[in-house]
């Protein structure tokens, strides 16, 4: 009830913005409830108000938006995420015979200018921008399983420093469109004055290729997304002059994004390829362990340890592939004229599988023994189903345009596969030391049949995913709610 009135309060405000301020008023509110499992979690929020007004050449803009997001996946730790973000925004676009000039500051902090170069019948457009800001990511927490471990949990904030160079050309011969652009987004590392964080370096490319023509009444459009992602993140600790580094991850990731779309009256449809591959590579140099907890802890509890927990320390190899197909069509309805309702539908099936390897190696040195032991894990995922969304806009036309806007949308999974390969009893263990009997005796290795037939069933998982009891909208689900004021 109470997130009720919340909505209406902002409707309110939107459309009394709408008539004092501009002729165009638009406010929204959303929310995505993609994943609600008993060891997986992830949604999102998000509600805003948008003006702007237009006075020939000159358009001005203005933005108030407040976005909440979380997520939680748990792994023998809990590694949980959540922010909170109000974010108000305004800028300009004005308009002249040869060249288009923008600019947008928002209270992130952010800010972006672009400058385009074009004939006055838009036969073709170059344009370029360039941002920089920062932008809070949010709060990572690591929640150990074990409540009386000594590292039970470490909190992060995480914010980074972007600098965003774009560059981009259009062409637009007749009824046809053809578009190119690359983006360059790069990060500064920085040390906040705070106690644990996280820095980044971040090296990301963008490429985009799109192609538009009008088929009579009907349009078609293809589009084509490559992104390349080189990105490091580290765990900082910092007390008084001290800097420890308790995590340390590279990755590098590929994106390739094919997109078809074909619109005729009031149908559209699409078809979409999305292939994802990623890496992480261990580091075998000292201070560039994966994770190394004793390195987050104050030095007067590092005094307090035994030596045995002092030096245990992760590395991790990861490897992972995926990809996805899924597409469909939209129809709406039009109903009246003056004031109308339109409803629409969807239907959309997809097909996603993917797959990661990790190599876990944990180290771990008491006193003078030494021992190194790889953990292997595999995890598969296949996914087919459908989506469905339905959504219906109330519409007066007049002097003064109001529409209101709601649709939901539910994700049908029709199969799905989960399986998950565990260490077994054969992982590479290595270790020496100073002292004998370091290596397994005959008894530590012997087993009879059912403990060894017990050990590989719980050495490999797989079937069905299995989710929490009745969260049948929280999976999968997210919801939408417009209006907008113009005249």
């Amino acid at each position: 009830m109470k997130a009720f009135k919340k909505i209406l309060f902002i409707l309110g405000v939107a459309n009394i913005a709408a008539h004092s301020l501009s002729n165009t008023g638009f406010t929204d509110c959303g929310g995505l409830f993609l994943l609600h499992t008993s060891d997986k979690q992830f949604s999102a929020r998000q509600c805003g108000i948008n003006d702007q007004v237009e006075i020939q050449n000159l358009k001005v803009y203005g933005d108030l938006r407040h976005i909440t997001y979380q997520g939680r996946y748990t792994d023998k730790w809990d590694i949980k995420g959540y922010n909170s973000l109000d974010i108000a925004s305004a800028g300009f676009e004005s308009r002249f015979n040869f060249t288009t000039l923008g600019v947008d500051v928002s209270s992130l902090p952010f800010v972006k200018s672009t400058l385009a170069i074009h004939p006055s019948n838009d036969f073709f457009r170059l344009s370029t921008s360039i941002a920089r800001g920062s932008i809070e990511l949010g709060n990572i927490r690591w929640i150990s399983e074990h409540e009386n471990d000594v590292v039970h949990e470490i909190s992060v904030d995480w914010e980074t420093h972007l600098l965003f160079r774009n560059i981009s050309a259009e062409i637009n011969p007749g009824v046809h469109h053809f578009g190119v652009s690359g983006t360059l987004l790069q990060s500064t590392p920085e040390n906040p004055e705070k106690e644990y964080y996280i820095r980044d370096s971040i090296n990301v490319m963008m490429v985009r290729g799109e192609y538009e023509t009008n088929l009579g009444k009907s349009r078609l459009s293809l589009e084509y997304n490559y992104i390349n992602a080189d990105i490091y993140l580290y765990g900082i600790f910092h007390q008084e002059s001290s800097y420890k580094r308790f995590m340390y991850v590279p990755l590098d990731a590929q994106l390739h994004w094919l997109l078809a779309q074909w619109k005729y009256n009031n149908l559209k449809t699409n078809l979409n390829y999305v292939h994802v591959a990623g890496r992480i590579e261990a580091n075998q140099d000292r201070f560039f362990e994966t994770l190394a907890p004793n390195r987050a802890l104050p030095s007067s509890v590092l005094k307090s340890l035994s030596f045995s927990f002092l030096q245990k320390m992760f590395r991790i190899d990861a490897d992972l592939d995926a990809m996805g197909i899924f597409g469909g069509a939209e129809y709406q309805w039009h109903f009246g004229h003056q004031y109308s309702f339109n409803p629409r539908a969807s239907i959309d099936g997809y097909y996603a599988s993917g797959s990661i390897d990790m190599d876990k190696q944990i180290e771990t040195l008491v006193l003078l023994t030494y021992n190194k032991k790889n953990e292997i894990y595999r995890r598969e995922l296949k996914s087919a189903g459908g989506i469905l969304s339905l959504g219906a806009e109330l519409r007066r036309e007049g002097p003064v345009t109001v529409s209101l806007d709601y649709s939901v949308t539910q994700l049908i999974p029709v199969y799905s596969s989960y399986k998950e390969i565990l260490p077994d009893d054969n992982s590479t263990d290595n270790s020496g030391s100073n002292k004998s009997g370091s290596g397994k005796s005959g008894k530590g290795n012997s087993s009879n049949s059912n403990d060894s037939s017990d050990n590989q069933e719980s050495q490999k998982k797989s079937g069905d995913l299995q989710t929490e009891k009745g969260v049948a909208f929280r999976n999968g689900f997210a919801t939408h709610l417009g209006i907008t004021v113009r005249f």
